[in-house]
Parts: C-alpha cells; sequence; structure tokens
C-alpha cells in the first residue's frame, strides 16, 4: 500500500507549488510572458497528475502508476514549443524557456511521487542554470570566432560585393543561405563565419553594416 494520506498529498502539492514558482520567478524578471503563474500551474499541475494516479493504483490495486506521468511529459511538450518563436532575422527565442516549462513538469511529477531528494536537486540545479551558467554561457559566446550574421541587402547584386570584402579581410564565410522574402528587389541572407583572432563580432558586424547595400546587418 501506497499510504498517501491528506497530509502528505498537501505536502506534495504546497512543494510544487513552491518549486513551481521559484523557477517562474526567474522567468518573470527577465519579463517573459512564460512567467511566475505559469510555472506554478506546470509543476502543481503535474504533481496532482502524479498524485492521482497514485491514489488510483491504491485504491484499484489494477493498472499502471507510470501511465499518466509519461503522458505530461510529452504533453507539456506542445505547451514548451508555444514558447519558441523565430524572428522576421532569423533569431531563435523562447528555448530556454521552453526547456524550463518542461522542466517544471518533470520537477512536479518527482514531488508528486515523494522524490524529494531528487526534487531538491533538480531545483537547485534548474536555477543555477538559469541564473550562474548564464554567465558561463555569455562568456563562451564572447570568445568564440564562430559567428552567424542575419544580413538584408537592396538588392541581391550587393551579397558578391560583400562576401569578397570578408574574404579579403581574412574572415572566412563556410557557409550562406538565402531566405525568402516577399518583396523582390531586396536579398536576405544568413552568414556563419569563422573569424580571425584578433577580430571581434562587433568589429565584424560594424564592418558589415558599412557594406555597400547593407540595410540591416545583425548577429544570431
Amino acid at each position: 500500500m501506497l499510504a498517501i494520506d491528506a497530509r502528505e498529498t498537501i505536502i506534495r502539492l504546497l512543494m510544487a507549488l513552491i518549486a513551481g514558482g521559484i523557477l517562474g520567478y526567474e522567468r518573470s524578471l527577465k519579463r517573459i510572458d512564460a512567467g511566475f503563474r505559469t510555472y506554478i500551474i506546470v509543476c502543481m499541475s503535474s504533481c496532482a497528475i502524479m498524485l492521482t494516479n497514485l491514489h488510483l493504483f491504491e485504491r484499484l490495486q489494477v493498472g499502471d502508476p507510470t501511465r499518466m506521468p509519461a503522458q505530461v511529459i510529452s504533453g507539456v511538450g506542445f505547451l514548451g514549443a508555444g514558447c519558441i518563436l523565430v524572428t522576421k532575422q532569423h533569431r531563435i527565442k523562447g528555448v530556454t524557456t521552453a526547456a524550463g516549462v518542461w522542466a517544471a513538469a518533470c520537477l512536479g511529477l518527482c514531488i508528486g511521487a515523494g522524490d524529494y531528494l531528487v526534487s531538491g536537486i533538480v531545483l537547485v540545479i534548474s536555477i543555477l542554470t538559469m541564473t550562474v551558467f548564464r554567465v558561463v554561457d555569455d562568456m563562451v559566446i564572447t570568445k568564440t570566432k564562430h559567428i552567424r550574421v542575419f544580413v538584408q541587402f537592396d538588392s541581391i547584386s550587393d551579397v558578391t560585393g560583400l562576401l569578397k570584402s570578408l574574404r579579403d579581410d581574412g574572415v572566412k564565410v563556410y557557409d550562406v543561405e538565402f531566405l525568402d522574402t516577399k518583396r523582390t528587389d531586396t536579398a536576405v541572407i544568413v552568414m556563419s563565419l569563422l573569424l580571425k583572432e584578433a577580430d571581434s563580432p562587433e568589429n565584424v558586424i560594424s564592418h558589415i553594416e558599412k557594406g555597400k547595400g547593407v540595410i540591416y546587418a545583425s548577429d544570431l
């Protein structure tokens, strides 16, 4: 018998509320829509599903106690996918938020199952990843010599001139993707570049912005 009484049920739901709130608070500080309330709802709902599954299994003594939680893990992916956006500059945003929503659901399932040790470790690591480890991520991005650049031109004929200019400056262009645009009088590309050791992404972007026919340039 699992013997999950009313007191234990309330404790687990409250823990899910607190854990979801802690994760969501960090997102709300960055003014992200899927923040404090969203994380609480996802975490508590996942916990409730796990508890319901366990109560049914305890009461009926039949079925699979992992079936409903498995549906949560796959189903919450649709919610997370809604947080991911691709901007018109071909920049992908919301991946961390989507991963955080999925993590909140998994955390709720762990709490609902009564695995407090795993829940606590996951909560701490998730918070560290969203805060402290972000500094490490920024350091890596700053030091990398591989960048992707979104560039919009007045005309497709201006693309060749910019590519030649970059190669003359010692920048290796190892991939160029032409994007579809509704306007036939402009060209939009995404370039993958390998910079020289002395170059910085900011200097290269500035150089591209000064190129002939360049309307807009931004790193991705």
